[in-house]
């Protein structure tokens, strides 16, 4: 290999081209040497002790990964790269053999783009220290743009958070034949509790302690500098299970908002109600170049950009004739909340719960005072939803798929509706003369009280329209008085929960009017076979995207399919969290769930499904991870769901459940099978 087949790129990325013809030792004789005073930094004294790893496939590279652990006085260490198309890399076989420097002030992570690579290949690789070999990695490239496919087999992934159930699930991906494997963001928590862990972890996950960190009022500490994120990626990383699925399979990552900062946005935090005033812009550049360092992905990044947006991870891949997969960032870009968290002095109201007309009225406002533009109210920023547009646009393949960190799905609940079903279900269960009149007392408590909601209290509600009803069955006004009205509101929530409300404006729900103006573009240049791969929620979740989800008769233009956090507490838990501790929602309880005979019915799930007819498949009580299988003519997802850890320890079989689901070409729905 000459100085030709070897270059360096902007400090850190290194770049090999394949060549056929080398020898197992030596790169041919006239390898550049990898350091100026030809010192090797006793690689003697490093070992591997977190994999390897590649990732972003294209049809002539992949970029591979891995990273050295060792003390020399913090000098460079000579690592050697090897690749080959047999997993014994002998010299007929061996296309790479290259000295590289693992770097200090990289963290001795090495990331080098091999090219000159075959298209839709399986390819080997491995790293060594002297004589002794990291693990060998497998990859693959991805087929020419044009060429036909009849077949990807993919994975989905989100949210491994250290500190909740299992890794087990990574064992079993790791052992499926894929063509890549997709991460959807939260690959790192950038938070880790204080004392216990609540919830049950398994004990090979060690409690973790950050090197510096910023306490929270809970206890929790949060990671703030460049060591603690390097810190937390090392901890992930020397997870076995984890090596193994990186090691199977090239991945293709986005980051969410744990790998900065919980529902964070730009460069912005959101601890509490006032956090995201100040801009916290070393924190989010000590989170950017962290990402950069550990993940195997072909991006740049300007350490000597002094501002936050400092690396670019938005991008786009083509697999053949077959699909083109759009990675988008929501993070970096985004606006704030259209409702700050510092007007309502919470993140209820604000991020969770949001009462979906104040919502509206509020993005509306933005825009009006932004003469119309979209950008105080986006969640990929103007530069980005173009470029958005131009690769759906402009992709010549069947497929679109979107990795996309946040669900487009609409998730929302109308409590006053909820709340009348459920208080004239309560009413019939203790008095059954009122079963034939059950739906007509729902319509008219809801009547009554959408009333109170607009006068902004109950007192003076005279239930004038549930008092009609019940003159049918008996109930006079003394009656009324005597049993109905205290039945109900012991029962009655703040008459500010009343209403519609959008379960979490932080993911797309939060940023409609962007939403629409994407569907509109999809729907408007007929663009079809749009699959938004999506997480964060930490809940399965499958359903068509509509146009625009408050007309009278939306029409639906992609489907969103939802992966659960592969180890987080689930969608369900933190609901129940709230219901349980917060007297302001206890009426709420019976939305999210029951307890009978000491057994938990999840009615989350039915709730959804309720006030959100798009949803066809809702798991809101899992964690897991979804199996792609795509062809031409369809987009096989399954679903596979968790067993929990049992004292401790993970299930020797990870899988407890699945749900297969199924997209058609050319219909924009999916099917539960």
């Amino acid at each position: 290999m000459d100085r030709r087949q070897f270059l360096r790129l902007g400090g850190f990325l290194t770049v090999s081209v394949a060549a056929t013809g080398l020898a197992a030792c030596g790169g041919g004789g006239n390898d550049p040497p990898p350091d100026p005073a030809g010192d090797s930094g006793n690689p003697e004294n490093f070992n591997f002790v977190h994999g390897v790893a590649s990732g972003d496939p294209r049809p002539d590279s992949v970029i591979v990964w891995t990273r050295v652990e060792g003390t020399n006085g913090k000098r460079p260490v000579v690592v050697r790269l090897q690749v080959a198309t047999q997993d014994d890399f002998a010299p007929p076989t061996l296309l790479v053999n290259q000295p590289l420097m693992a770097r200090p002030e990289w963290d001795y992570t090495l990331r080098n783009k091999v090219t000159g690579l075959s298209a839709g290949t399986r390819y080997y690789y491995r790293f060594l220290l002297g004589n002794r070999a990291s693990a060998t990695g497998r990859t693959r490239t991805a087929a020419t743009a044009g060429t036909a496919l009849s077949q990807l087999r993919f994975a989905f992934v989100s949210c491994q958070d250290w500190n909740a159930n299992h890794w087990a699930g990574m064992e079993e991906l790791a052992q499926q034949d894929l063509d890549f494997i997709v991460h959807v963001g939260d690959y790192i928590y950038e938070a880790v509790p204080g004392g216990s862990r609540t919830g049950l972890v398994e004990d090979r996950h060690a409690p973790l302690t950050l090197p510096s960190g910023t306490a929270l009022p809970d206890g929790s500490v949060y990671a703030t500098t460049l060591d603690d994120y390097r810190y937390l990626y090392r901890s992930y990383r020397a997870d076995a299970r984890l090596q193994a699925l990186h090691a199977s399979a090239p991945m293709i990552a986005i980051w969410d908002d744990h790998e900065f900062s919980d529902n964070c946005w730009q460069d912005r935090q959101t601890y509490d109600s006032d956090d995201d005033l100040t801009p916290r812009t070393a924190r989010r550049r000590a989170a950017n170049q962290a990402w950069f360092e550990f993940m195997p992905a072909d991006v740049s990044f300007d350490a000597d950009n002094p501002s936050f947006q400092n690396i670019q991870i938005y991008r786009a891949f083509t697999f053949g004739n077959l699909a083109t997969l759009v990675m988008t960032d929501e993070r970096l870009y985004r606006a704030d909340h259209i409702i700050p968290e510092q007007s309502t002095g919470r993140a209820v109201g604000s991020v969770f719960l949001v009462e979906a007309d104040t919502l509206a009225a509020a993005e509306a406002a933005k825009i009006a005072n932004a003469g119309g533009v979209l950008t105080p109210v986006s969640m990929l920023g103007d530069v980005q939803r173009a470029w958005w547009q131009d690769r759906m646009g402009g992709g010549n393949t069947t497929w679109k798929l979107w990795g996309n960190q946040l669900s487009m799905l609409r998730m929302e609940v109308d409590i006053t509706e909820a709340l009348s079903k459920l208080i004239a279900r309560a009413l019939v269960l203790v008095n059954g003369t009122l079963a034939p009149v059950e739906s007509a007392m729902a319509t008219a408590l809801a009547s009554d009280l959408a009333v109170a909601k607009a006068a902004g209290t109950y007192v003076g509600l005279g239930y004038a329209a549930l008092r009609n009803v019940l003159v049918s069955v008996g109930i006079d006004a003394a009656g009324f008085d005597a049993t109905i009205k205290p039945f109900i509101e012991a029962r009655l929530p703040s008459v500010t929960l009343l209403g519609k409300f959008i379960l979490n404006a932080d993911q797309w729900d939060g940023f409609n009017a962007e939403r629409k103006n994407l569907m509109a573009f999809l729907k408007s240049n007929s663009i079809r076979n749009v699959v938004a791969l999506s997480g964060d929620i930490h809940a399965f979740f499958a359903g068509q995207v509509m146009d625009d989800f408050d007309a009278p008769s939306p029409a639906p233009v992609m489907v969103d399919l939802v992966t659960a956090g592969l180890s987080s507490n689930t969608l369900l838990s933190s609901f129940r969290a709230v219901v349980d501790n917060d007297q302001a929602f206890a009426a709420l309880r019976d939305l999210i769930y029951s307890n009978v005979g000491g057994t938990l019915i999840n009615t989350f799930d039915s709730t959804l499904r309720t006030f959100n007819p798009w949803l066809r498949h809702v798991d809101t009580n899992a964690e897991g991870y979804a199996l792609v299988t795509l062809t031409p003519d369809k987009l096989n997802c399954t679903f596979h769901t968790m067993q929990r850890v049992s004292g401790g320890t993970a299930p020797s079989v990870a899988t407890g459940g699945t749900q297969a689901l199924q997209v058609t070409s050319n219909t924009a729905d999916v099917s539960v099978l």
